[in-house]
């Protein structure tokens, strides 16, 4: 690891007037768990870090008529246990579980989670330049390591993001709170993040003298209810392959404030209106998932190798582990999936890609 100047303030301002000095050689840093590997690896390198640890305020947890507020420093293991996060925030407390191990859960934080860097093995290895890292192109597109990027287009990048808990709060309509030089800024977690269109070398609109503060989630209906779904190649441990959180509230029997977003399938979380538009004034069933999933997926430009390992998995099996929940009846007869043919997209409607 090169070395680099460790910082530790003791307010807010100070960490704001440290990124303001810093400019891009500077570097925040929360729980480390994903930072520090990116430095072992010499995949980044920053001269300054500035510690979070001491803003004691990013901590805070607490509950009130506008909803629940989740300080940035939150950790992952808070979240997992957390008593406050029942009815419809239990879906972010099954997130929270499915991350990582322990001794990682101990250390992360939520805001590292929604910021952490994406997960392809071209951006993660120090031998292989990528648009990310400054280079003049992407690898993936030619290279064989194809199986795990994303299955939604990119435009010329194709790594995914792999946070587990930005899917569930985007599902719970959740909100970041920025604070820089000019105060703090608002806006839905679902605009925080950004794609390569945007600028290819960040995943997010955090400017470089912002700190991520805190999650805002507002009251839910209380008949809503979600549930976190995670396909991973380890049952622990593991980045998912594919994750998606889903959940609604049911009057009269019919489905409302539908919400599916998917993890793992592209450059950000994927939220899918038209999977939502399937479920919206409908009775939960079997098949009725299944056509959420295909409609989930029908936009699918999945590169040439990667349909099988990341689509299969979850389109084969979305509605029975949907069932498994609660959150569908027992089908009234079998129900098979229909299969997906090498060389097709996704569910038939789209066709892999080979170039950006």
């Amino acid at each position: 690891m090169r070395p680099f100047e460790f910082l530790e303030p003791a307010t807010l301002e100070e960490v704001i007037g440290l990124l303001q000095g810093g400019a891009q050689q500077t570097r925040l840093i929360a729980g480390g768990s994903d930072l520090l590997g990116e430095l072992k690896d010499d995949v980044v390198h920053y001269e300054r870090l500035v510690s979070l640890a001491g803003i004691t305020a990013l901590q805070d947890l607490y509950q009130d008529e506008t909803g629940l507020r989740l300080g940035a420093l939150v950790s992952i293991a808070q979240l997992e246990h957390e008593p406050r996060l029942q009815g419809p925030y239990q879906i972010l407390a099954e997130a929270a579980r499915g991350v990582a191990t322990p001794e990682v859960r101990n250390q992360g934080t939520l805001g590292g989670n929604l910021c952490q860097r994406p997960r392809c093995l071209y951006y993660r290895s120090a031998l292989s330049p990528c648009l990310k890292k400054g280079g003049a192109d992407c690898p993936a597109v030619t290279g064989p390591y194809q199986d795990y990027l994303s299955i939604m287009g990119g435009h010329g990048c194709f790594s995914v993001h792999a946070s587990d808990l930005a899917p569930p709060l985007i599902a719970l309509g959740g909100h970041v709170t920025l604070t820089g030089p000019a105060g703090a800024r608002t806006l839905p977690l679902e605009q925080f993040f950004a794609g390569p269109e945007r600028d290819v070398q960040r995943e997010n609109v955090l400017a470089d003298d912002e700190v991520l503060t805190a999650v805002t989630l507002p009251p839910p209906e209380l008949s809503w209810k979600g549930t976190y779904l995670k396909a991973r190649e380890r049952t622990a441990g593991d980045f998912p392959l594919v994750s998606v959180a889903v959940g609604y509230a049911l009057d009269t029997g019919a489905i409302q404030h539908a919400r599916v977003v998917l993890g793992g399938v592209a450059l950000i979380p994927w939220r899918s209106p038209q999977a939502e538009a399937v479920l919206t004034g409908r009775s939960p069933s079997p098949e009725l998932a299944a056509r959420a999933a295909e409609a989930a997926l029908a936009a699918a430009q999945p590169l040439r190798q990667t349909t099988f390992l990341a689509i299969l998995p979850f389109s084969l099996s979305l509605w029975e582990r949907v069932r498994v929940r609660g959150f569908i009846p027992e089908p009234t007869g079998p129900l098979t999936p229909r299969p997906l043919p090498r060389g097709e997209g996704a569910l038939g409607s789209a066709t892999p890609k080979e170039v950006p």
